[in-house]
């Protein structure tokens, strides 16, 4: 009950992440946990047998979270297909398994995952796994990432949402956000490991923006709110493709 009430009180974007892509070749099992998550709420997008279509229709549907079997008929297995899929989409995995042996535990432990399911499991087993996979990674999607500097002898928390773009210089790194530009006693390449991969991407070798905040590009520079910054040679082709991706996402 608090589990299915805590999701509902997240904001009416979060709340819209409820579709569920099921990748399992037992056939009955599929249809009673499509049917069971229907009833709770949750839309199924998809269900699949084999890891090769799986992977297909998983990056049609770009699915809210995937209940992924470790056994799958086809070439690749549930722990392939969740790495492939994994090196693609930012989205939770439960995996769903009969195996409890160190062979699998350990093949899996080496894996981003959310969850897993151990066969035969209860219908309530299946709700409260899924709700509380969901509330974690929409706790995780909500939370700010903070990146803590030293400005005048004072600890600053800058909000990395409100970071244009980061500078090399020398022993120090100059920090550009929206409100103001702050420098630092660090070299560039220690504080991009404090930021989002996935946000911040280095297009010179003394520049890192924040794709969220990029304007406009060309083959030689990009502009990020009112600043501009030098691409490094070849790179035009990449930056656009990191560009339509993090729009999608």
């Amino acid at each position: 009950m608090f589990i299915n009430k805590a999701i509902k009180n997240k904001d009416k974007k979060l709340r819209k992440m409820k579709k569920i892509f099921i990748v399992e070749d037992e056939l009955d099992l599929a249809e009673n946990i499509r049917d069971i998550l229907k009833f709770s709420g949750h839309e199924i997008v998809g269900n699949e047998e084999e890891g090769e279509k799986a992977y297909k229709l998983i990056m049609e549907s770009k699915p809210d979270l995937i209940l992924m079997d470790v056994m799958l008929k086809g070439e690749i297995d549930g722990i392939q297909l969740a790495k492939s899929v994994s090196e693609k989409l930012e989205v939770p995995i439960i995996f769903i398994t009969a195996h409890s042996d160190q062979k699998y535990l350990e093949r899996i432990s080496g894996l981003k995952y959310d969850s897993f399911l151990l066969k035969p499991f209860t219908k309530e087993v299946l709700i409260t796994t899924v709700n509380l996979t969901f509330l974690k990674y929409l706790n995780k999607k909500v939370t700010k990432n903070i990146l803590n500097i030293r400005d005048k002898g004072f600890l600053v928390p800058i909000d990395e949402d409100n970071i244009i773009m980061l500078k090399a210089d020398g022993l120090y790194t100059r920090i550009y956000t929206i409100e103001r530009q702050y420098v630092i006693r660090d070299i560039l390449k220690d504080v991009i490991g404090k930021l989002s991969e996935k946000k911040f991407i280095r297009i010179h070798k003394s520049y890192l923006i924040n794709l969220d905040h990029v304007t406009g590009f060309n083959a030689k520079e990009v502009t990020i709110a009112s600043f501009t910054a030098p691409i490094r040679r070849g790179f035009f082709k990449e930056l656009g493709v990191l560009l339509v991706e993090r729009l999608n996402n």
